[in-house]
């Protein structure tokens, strides 16, 4: 029988891994010319600067499709188009015209008591043609 060689596994924390590999990437950094440098630093603050505007959720793809597909006809940014939709949202919520107990239901999730099912009226619109 042939006897495995047993070797111990390094397990590195995530987070330290993740130190490590930023100081990598500023040493590899400093070794490039002054004009690289710099321009990458001007890319990182420009990409700093949008994290504030920048959001994600999760939507249902047919939402998304729908979505895409409005903007593409009006020739618009998506992210404009989405933030219409929810000034109004907020607007109509405000003045009592959306009621989100309709739509509430028991959430598994420790973080969270509630979560929202939007099946109704995604199959609505989907019955109206307004998502496929």
């Amino acid at each position: 029988m042939v006897k495995k060689e047993l070797e111990r596994r390094r397990v590195l924390d995530p987070t330290v891994a993740e130190l490590l590999a930023g100081m990598e990437q500023r040493q590899a950094e400093a070794q490039l010319p002054l004009r690289t440098r710099q321009k990458k630093a001007r890319e990182r603050a420009k990409i700093q600067s949008r994290k504030e505007a920048r959001a994600t959720y999760d939507l249902p793809p047919a939402l998304r499709s729908a979505i895409r597909d409005l903007a593409a006809q009006h020739n618009l940014p998506i992210s404009q188009l989405v933030s219409l939709a929810l000034i109004r949202f907020l607007n109509d919520y405000s003045i009592e015209e959306v009621d989100l107990g309709q739509y509430k239901k028991p959430s598994r999730s420790p973080k969270y008591d509630w979560v929202l099912d939007l099946s109704g009226e995604l199959k609505k619109m989907e019955k109206d043609g307004t998502i496929s």
